[in-house]
């Protein structure tokens, strides 16, 4: 995720590489995304801090008290916006990581990488307009942005968040599907791919209701309508319900470590 925030940063000429820190534990990959980008690399997080005005922490939130330690959270600019992309550490949480500072919360997910992710943001009381312009632009070089409540974070992140894993699923049983029926592999991964990508596409697009989308494919007594009624009888909708709920519980777990 950090790498595609760097790559939509640069791409959208928001900052040059030398302008650019990154910290992280692997020498590899720190040599990999200077090579690849030319950012400066360090494995110390103060060092990566130091004289920033925005920094980012892109790190898993099981690390949080690791990266974040206090002489890090000392060496952070009281001007700058801190912005996290850290699943289910609220605001309050990084507040006491990092006292007296703006803090943005933000919830992108994994398309990121292909420019076409899809990113909530939450800012405190903090943050000023001008932090806030910058997040959007950050991470509206790399796919759509929407500003939010955080008292909604933990549902976006049950929809949106997680659910690239429940699309990638749903591929990979539609090919597996028309495996079934007779068509090769390639063919059938990239048949089902596409078809999600520009389904995906019109619902955004037309801004039509879902529900109007497929009345429009679905013909009276049709092929359509009679898979509709196989996915229906299997309660794949229910499985959704069900989806979302179980992340709900498992961040509440989560945030309760």
């Amino acid at each position: 995720m950090g790498e595609a925030i760097i790559k939509g940063i640069l791409q959208a000429k928001l900052a040059e590489g030398e302008e650019i820190t990154v910290s992280d534990p692997s020498e590899q990959r720190l040599e990999y995304l200077q090579k690849q980008y030319g950012v400066n690399v360090t494995k110390e997080n103060v060092k990566a801090v130091n004289n920033a005005m925005t920094v980012i922490l892109a790190v898993k939130p099981q690390m949080a008290d690791k990266a974040i330690t206090s002489t890090v959270a000392q060496a952070i600019e009281k001007e700058a916006a801190v912005v996290s992309i850290m699943g289910s550490v609220d605001l309050e949480k990084l507040h006491s990581l990092i006292p007296d500072r703006a803090i943005i919360r933000v919830m992108p997910n994994t398309p990121l990488a292909v420019g076409a992710g899809m990113t909530a943001i939450a800012p405190d009381e903090n943050a000023g307009q001008e932090m806030l312009e910058t997040a959007k632009a950050i991470f509206g070089s790399c796919g759509e942005v929407v500003e939010v409540q955080e008292s909604a974070m933990e549902a976006i992140t049950a929809v949106s968040g997680c659910g690239p894993g429940y699309v990638f699923m749903l591929i990979d049983a539609l090919a597996d599907a028309g495996v079934n029926a007779g068509l090769p592999r390639n063919l059938a991964i990239k048949l089902a791919a596409q078809t999600f990508a520009g389904a995906g596409k019109m619902a955004v697009e037309t801004g039509l209701h879902p529900a109007q989308l497929r009345d429009q494919v679905t013909s009276p007594g049709g092929t359509t309508i009679a898979g509709i009624h196989a996915l229906e009888s299997h309660c794949v909708r229910g499985a959704m319900y069900d989806a979302v709920m179980a992340v709900l519980a498992r961040s509440e777990k989560l945030k309760g470590k």
